[in-house]
Parts: structure tokens; sequence; C-alpha cells
């Protein structure tokens, strides 16, 4: 049985007007790309036998490329959720708390996200992790992972053009923007455990 992408968290209509569902089923056909892939480099047999978490960190090559992209899109989604109405969209408990610690507030969490967002040359990702000393921001390029270090990775943005080309041209300040009116701070804290 081939390995599938996780269900979105809502609608890919939910989405709008942050992103549309032109950009949101691009993306989604991007991640259905690498899927296709890993799904063709393991072969009928072995394709969805392994977890793609494990095989991120077991695999070589345009595999583990491949892989890791896909496991990165999935776990960016999962920490989505369509816009409120009422506009509050704020961490709470444990996970404020350690946004304290590690930034002042969750202001400068972001803006330190964005300016690491901006600084980082050509596609790639953007991450909220966690350490042993508290949180922290870690930029990686092209398909490169938290999931292959000690960090444990907490909140995802994706940096490659499927991401942000259809809705926003090159600015990734309006994406970016848009992005954080996304965030899913509960299932954000739920990673924290």
């Amino acid at each position: 049985m081939p390995i599938e992408p996780c269900p979105l968290p809502c609608d890919p209509a939910a989405f709008a007007p942050q992103l549309s569902i032109e950009a949101v089923e691009a993306h989604r056909r991007q991640q259905q790309a690498r899927l296709d892939a890993v799904n063709a480099a393991l072969g009928e047999d072995d394709a969805g036998e392994i977890a793609l978490d494990e095989l991120v960190r077991s695999a070589r090559g345009a595999l583990a490329a491949h892989a890791a992209q896909a496991w990165s899109e999935d776990f960016y989604w999962a920490g989505l959720r369509a816009p409120q109405a009422d506009g509050d969209n704020e961490p709470a408990g444990a996970l404020a708390a350690a946004i304290a610690a590690a930034f002042g507030d969750t202001r400068r969490l972001r803006e330190r996200f964005d300016e690491a967002a901006r600084q980082l040359t050509g596609q790639g990702w953007i991450w909220l992790v966690r350490r042993r000393d508290g949180l922290a921001i870690l930029a990686t390029p092209e398909s490169v992972t938290p999931l292959t270090g000690r960090d444990t990775p907490l909140l995802a943005c994706c940096l490659w053009p499927h991401a942000y080309a259809h809705d926003y041209g090159d600015s990734r300040e309006r994406y970016l923007a848009a992005f954080w009116q996304l965030v899913d701070w509960k299932a954000v804290a739920a990673r924290m455990s």
C-alpha cells in the first residue's frame, strides 16, 4: 500500500483568505509528487511498511530527500488551522511560558522567525524547535529537517515557492503574515509533550 499524505486539518477552502484553494491544491500536488517518488523508490512491496519519519532518519540520497520533504509537508499542514473569525491566535500555558523564556513574548518570536525566513537563501524551512535548554528557531535548506538531529520540531513554515508563489508572488513577508494567522498553537503545544 503506498504512503499517502496525511489529511489536511480542514477543508482546503477554509484556509482562505490567507491561502487560496488553488495555492493549497498546488502545494498538495508538490507533496504528492514527493510521495510518488518515495513510493516508486520503495516499490509496491515496501511502500507503506515504514513511517515517513523513520524513513527520513534511515534513508540516504534522493529517497531521504523526498521522504524528508513529504514528512515536512505533513508536519507543516498539521500545525495549521482555518483562520478564526475573532482573530485570537496566541499560545497559552506551558508553550506560552517557554516562548516567553526563550524570546520574551510571541511578538519577538515572530520577529526572529520572520528574520530567519528572510535570511534563508533559496528554498527550505523555518522551524520552531525544542532543545534541552529551551526553544529555538532553526532554518534548514532544501529538504533538511530537525528529525536527524537532537531538536524536537514544534512548528514548521514551508519556504519553497510552491507554498506561497501562487498567492504572494515572491513576497515571503506577506506569506509569513498570512502564515501566523493560520498557526494552530494547540497543535504546537501538543508537540511539546
